[in-house]
């Protein structure tokens, strides 16, 4: 029976014996730092914010509310970013979380001085927003959650013997009189003196609008030496910033081995399921503004709108997907053609196979192509990636493969040769002009939607699609003189290994396109 269970039957104890209790930690038979007790631990703190607030968290809300508490219980120093709808409960989420972090965590600090003993002198939150009057609207909801008729019988409990006051001074700042824990409101406009502020949690509401340097330079380092955590959200907006680029981080993260899931997003799809009626307001909307203009797109669809500068939008990538498409781990009807991107320092070396429909070109003579199967490499062990490479072509009829020659791709190419003898190795160049060609060709197959992916549902949760899709919804267009090239974005994580392959693979097809053939009038047919 874990400590938040014993609230009830404290009562039967004499002051004494509370007091003895206070002095010493609890034990539950559970190692405090185990995943098993934090999991336990954060069920426990959602009822308690059930209790708090007099509501429960819909579905699709609760998954966040459990991050939160999990990096801040231990002491993960996460940036969480949640992309939702508009009016959607993004700030009753957090508004309801803060209120319960604040309440709980020192007293069971004074439970598991181990874990959470750094907050048995409080808990301190901050809340922040482009403009005063939009951090108004979120910390007005944390003082209601902490002030509510519900919130007063729960603080007055003995057991708590807790109370919210305003503290005077310029900026706004509530604390709990018992636990000495606060809640300040701030704004992030540049013109603002916000530094010199420590805090264990710092929430950026509406941060799409947020200056990306005061972000950076004066409200990170107020999580510095706590290592706090850090929660950003808001809607999308037609320019890449922060907040975009905080969430690019955690898909990328997301993807990797043993990563966790620090993004969260649901658009109006998701909350109509739970709410009857935001699904007829939403309907109403539709026919009003249209569900495909831009304001319907970014403020319900949660759709960034970046088409200008990017290779290809996350919106013609699922329109390319092919969601009754699996994964196709073996294929010998007709030949197919292979990309292959060498890894170089950091990098993975990707592997894709796309089929072409050799047999049907449109009417510019280009080909249907088809991805089948991608493998990905990690590491730079060649001697063991040869064999692996050629393992996993065996599965499939193959015409031609395309090695990007740059660093080891030359040495790769050569020795590929030898363990595929009927298939014809090509070895690429890496000149800019090369490269704009190559990717040409794919921008070129994309606008005419003669290329696609698998994407049903169970492919759609392996790691490598997950990686692929992001790796091509990453890419940004740059152009170098005459030459059109596209490369990863100079962030952390960003690669763009499976893009390369990709644009390898379907440039084998690019001089097999059929020729434009001109007609002259012949005196044989007169």
């Amino acid at each position: 029976m874990s400590n938040l269970d014993d609230f009830e039957e404290l009562d039967d104890l004499s002051d004494e014996e509370l007091e003895a209790l206070e002095e010493k930690p609890y034990d539950d038979g559970l190692d405090e730092f185990s995943r098993e007790f934090v999991n336990e631990l954060i069920e426990k703190i959602m009822v308690f914010m059930k209790v708090l607030v007099g509501h429960d968290l819909r579905s699709y809300q609760k998954p966040l509310a459990r991050r939160i508490i999990e990096s801040v219980l231990v002491n993960e120093g996460e940036e969480i970013t949640a992309l939702a709808s508009r009016q959607s409960g993004k700030s009753e989420t957090v508004a309801d979380t803060v209120a319960a972090l604040m309440v709980i965590l020192p007293r069971l600090a004074k439970m598991y001085p181990d874990l959470l003993g750094r907050f048995k002198d409080g808990f301190r939150v901050g809340l922040f927003a482009p403009v005063e009057s939009q951090a108004e609207t979120l910390f007005s909801r944390v003082i209601s959650r902490l002030t509510s008729e519900q919130a007063l019988s729960v603080l007055g409990d003995p057991e708590i013997d807790d109370e919210a006051k305003k503290v005077s001074g310029v900026t706004k700042q509530v604390k709990l009189t018992s636990s000495n824990s606060s809640v300040m409101m701030m704004t992030a406009n540049p013109r603002a003196k916000i530094e010199s502020k420590t805090f264990d949690l710092i929430v950026i509401d509406e941060c799409q609008e947020a200056d990306d340097f005061t972000v950076a330079k004066s409200i990170g380092p107020m999580l510095a030496s706590t290592n706090g955590t850090m929660v950003k959200t808001g809607t999308p907006t037609t320019h890449k910033n922060n907040f975009y680029r905080a969430i690019q981080l955690n898909k990328r993260r997301a993807t990797g081995r043993g990563g966790k899931q620090n993004h969260f997003q649901w658009d109006w799809r998701d909350v109509s399921k739970v709410s009857e009626e935001y699904g007829k307001f939403i309907r109403k909307e539709m026919l009003r503004i249209g569900e495909d203009s831009d304001e319907f797109q970014m403020s319900y669809n949660c759709k960034w709108l970046l088409e200008r500068g990017m290779f290809v939008s996350s919106t013609v990538m699922d329109e390319l997907g092919d969601t009754s498409q699996k994964v196709v781990d073996a294929w010998h009807r007709t030949p197919v053609v292979v990309g292959i991107d060498p890894a170089r320092k950091m990098d993975s070396t990707v592997v894709t196979v796309v089929w072409v429909d050799w047999d049907r070109p449109d009417e510019f003579g280009y080909f249907d192509h088809r991805v089948l199967n991608w493998m990905e490499i990690q590491g730079d062990d060649w001697e063991d990636q040869y064999f692996q490479i050629q393992d996993f072509l065996e599965n499939y009829n193959v015409l031609y493969v395309g090695v990007d020659a740059n660093g080891v791709g030359d040495a790769v190419a050569q020795r590929l040769k030898l363990l595929l003898p009927r298939a014809e190795i090509i070895s690429l160049s890496s000149s800019q002009s090369e490269q704009s060609k190559r990717w040409k060709h794919l921008k070129t197959l994309i606008e005419r939607r003669l290329i696609g992916w698998p994407a049903h549902a169970k492919t759609r949760q392996l790691r490598r699609w997950k990686r692929f899709y992001q790796q091509m919804t990453d890419l940004e267009i740059k152009f170098q003189g005459p030459n059109f090239l596209a490369h990863a974005p100079e962030e952390a994580h960003a690669h763009d290994d499976f893009a390369d392959s990709l644009a390898i693979a379907c440039s084998l097809t690019m001089d097999l396109t059929m020729p434009t053939i001109e007609v002259s009038s012949s005196p044989f047919y007169r």
